[in-house]
């Protein structure tokens, strides 16, 4: 189990994987509901989905005002991401 740990630790160490460059430039996909960071080689990484249609759909009295708040949802949990990446990782 701790030669897991140790493997697992250089990978990241090797990598340089941080938090801040996982989430540096996401942002939410209305059409299809997940929130993605764009990669520098130009592709994009799927960091998570908005999931909870099923008890939406059953909160408002039309489809479309159950996926605008779907839709709100998202961009407030991107915005969440963006504000505290850039409050813990400021350069001063």
């Amino acid at each position: 189990m701790s030669s897991l740990n140790n493997t697992t630790t250089k990978l990241t160490n090797q990598n340089k994987m941080t938090i801040e460059k996982w989430l540096s430039d996401v942002y939410y996909d209305e059409y299809g509901t997940h929130i993605w960071n764009k990669e520098q080689d130009g592709g994009n990484q799927l960091v998570a989905e908005i999931r909870g249609w099923g008890r939406l759909q059953n909160e408002f009295p039309t489809l479309s005002q159950s996926d605008k708040f779907q839709d709100e949802v998202g961009q407030f949990i991107v915005q969440a991401i963006r504000e505290k990446i850039e409050r813990d990782f400021k350069i001063e």
